[in-house]
């Protein structure tokens, strides 16, 4: 190389600026690569679009949920040991990955309590689900019958079942029972709910008194949720009198 080609002179250089003046292409090359995102006017929407994980969903309602409410669907019983424990065991699980199979089609689907379900897992029951959101659970319902998995209904749910049925039509409702002392009642409960749906319903036993009642019978005794209920905690929840 002379010494005019090392200073930027002469032919080498010619070419330098030439390789360099190429590498940057056309608008119209730029528009077939770059893909602008349509805005999303709803709040909500771009909420739910930002949530990659369940943790990420957790956040949002905590930001947006009054704390008594959102305590009471995010705690468990007591010093939330069992919770604890259930969080770790999925923590725990593993999938091991079949390497060198036809993945073209996947089949999710499966068999519970007699029925199909898109996936293998549904909504479970839960009690004052309106106090986290208006529409309680009708949403709940509703997007497990577009996504094809069961919907239980709780007891002391905040919606009739007959609702949960209308919204919800075409998925698989189930009815979970807390038997009270006044069986004729807790049978007209299930009546109601056969009729509603043809989806199974199962009774649950957790105690012996229930706290938002007074009455002895085997309602879910909500005076053991701690984060929620203990007055010192001051969350501005408690549990009606009488």
């Amino acid at each position: 190389m002379t010494t005019a080609q090392r200073r930027g002179f002469g032919r080498g250089a010619s070419t330098v600026r030439d390789v360099v003046r190429h590498q940057f292409p056309r608008p119209a090359e730029l528009s077939r690569l770059i893909a602008f995102r349509k805005p999303v006017w709803s709040a909500t929407e771009r909420r739910l679009r930002s949530a990659l994980t369940i943790d990420d969903l957790r956040a949002i309602a905590k930001r947006r949920t009054p704390k008594g409410a959102f305590d009471y669907a995010d705690g468990a019983a007591e010093a939330e040991l069992s919770l604890g424990r259930a969080r770790q065991a999925f923590r725990d699980i593993e999938f091991h990955p079949t390497i060198l199979r036809d993945v073209s089609t996947v089949d999710t689907t499966r068999e519970i309590l007699g029925g199909p379900v898109a996936l293998p897992f549904g909504i479970a029951p839960t009690g004052f689900t309106r106090l986290l959101h208006t529409e309680g659970e009708e949403a709940g319902a509703a997007a497990a019958a577009a996504a094809g998995i069961p919907f239980a209904l709780s007891t002391v749910g905040t919606t009739s079942v007959e609702r949960v049925a209308e919204v919800g039509a075409g998925g698989r409702h189930w009815f979970q029972l807390y038997m009270w002392t006044d069986r004729d009642r807790s049978m007209q409960l299930v009546e109601r709910a056969a009729n509603a749906s043809s989806g199974p319903r199962f009774a649950t036993g957790t105690s012996s008194r229930s706290a938002a009642t007074g009455c002895t019978c085997s309602e879910p005794d909500f005076e053991r949720h701690e984060r929620a209920f203990r007055p010192r905690l001051r969350v501005g929840f408690a549990s009606p009198e009488g």
